[in-house]
């Protein structure tokens, strides 16, 4: 074999090597570029997910206080629209009670009440409480409570109805319809079914 063809076989030969190198090296990158690849995209995911995990997080927490706060709203609501039905009953029930006191019951009403107080005070001095508009009605009921009586005005009552006080007793009997229509406030509350 001539120098020429055993030079230009070994030539080849490492030529060949080169390009059987070249191609595994070239392999090898590929290989390593799709892990580093594959690498990235696994961790780019995982942050993806943490961040829109971060995020939900943040939403949720923002529509739970904002859906708090809009049930605080609405039961406030449903509070004050409660309280407007029980003023409205009880203001009609005052002016129905304001009614019965311009009746002939009523009257008879304030005699037997007159009556029950004599019964706790006996001839103990007693100052009688009533409405302005009943004042009328001293004589009649300063004869059923006897001499130690005193009747006096009470701004405080507006209905009708009395109050007795006997001072050395410390005793006050409250017969006021007044009283008596506020103390059916809380039973209503109980059993109206008005409940928030």
């Amino acid at each position: 074999m001539s120098p020429d063809k055993k030079t230009g076989n070994f030539l080849n030969a490492i030529k060949k090597y080169a390009d059987q190198q070249k191609h595994q090296i070239r392999s090898e990158v590929e290989k390593f570029k799709a892990e580093e690849l594959k690498k990235a995209e696994d961790e780019g995911i995982r942050d993806a997910h943490a961040l829109i995990q971060k995020e939900m997080a943040s939403m949720r927490a923002g529509i739970t206080g904002e859906l708090a706060k809009k049930e605080d709203e609405e039961k406030r609501k449903l509070y004050q629209r409660r309280e407007e039905m029980v003023e409205d009953v009880f203001s009609k029930a005052t002016d129905k009670l304001l009614k019965y006191t311009e009746t002939a019951q009523y009257k008879e009403y304030l005699k037997k009440s007159a009556t029950e107080a004599a019964g706790y005070f006996g001839n103990d001095e007693v100052i009688v409480y009533l409405k302005d508009g009943d004042m009328r009605l001293e004589a009649e009921l300063s004869e059923i409570l006897g001499n130690k009586c005193s009747i006096e005005a009470a701004s405080d009552i507006i209905i009708g109805g009395l109050k007795a006080q006997c001072i050395q007793k410390g005793i006050v009997v409250d017969f006021t319809l007044d009283t008596r229509l506020e103390n059916q406030r809380e039973w209503f509350l109980k059993n109206s079914k008005l409940k928030v």
